[in-house]
């Protein structure tokens, strides 16, 4: 272990960690849609809508059962970003009962809508396909970004009269 691998570890002993906090969300969802039963899904909405952050607005999806205040769930998207199968995946544990934000994480960069990146035909071998990469993962890469991202999504769930705060 190195001396940076110390300070990292004695640094965040009481915070989560970025990669603790995805570990955190996917079990969430993973045991939300594991203890499902197909039959008890509801109807659910989705919204396309825009969060303010520290750094702008951020374009988002806000998908939630029709009926009622359920608790609030974020989905933290993986490398391709907020795209239809992410819209599945906050639809599928919506109708399980929950408020879900699926954020575009490339917002500082361009809106979900213009995103290039086609996960069936993107090589992470490719130096073409990880220049476009980069090119939206830019505005990620400064310390606490992350963290002031989730404060907003968080505020923005709180404030939503289908989130249940409890």
């Amino acid at each position: 272990m190195s001396h940076t691998d110390d300070v990292r570890e004695s640094d965040s002993s009481s915070d989560l960690s970025r990669r603790d906090m995805v570990k955190l969300s996917l079990a969430t969802a993973l045991t939300a849609g594991a203890i499902a039963d197909a039959d008890a899904q509801v109807q659910v909405v989705e919204t396309n809508v825009e969060v303010k952050t520290a750094d702008g607005m951020c374009d988002a999806a806000f998908i939630h059962p029709v009926k009622g205040a359920h608790p609030g769930v974020l989905i933290w998207t993986d490398a391709f970003g907020l795209r239809p199968s992410m819209r599945d995946i906050g639809k599928r544990i919506a109708a399980e009962g929950f408020s879900v934000l699926v954020p575009n994480p490339y917002y500082r960069s361009s809106p979900a809508s213009a995103i290039d990146l086609n996960p069936g035909k993107f090589s992470f071998q490719n130096q073409d396909d990880m220049a476009r990469l980069r090119k939206y993962m830019g505005g990620l890469q400064a310390p606490g970004v992350a963290e002031k991202d989730a404060a907003a999504y968080i505020a923005f769930l709180d404030s939503q009269k289908q989130v249940d705060k409890k």
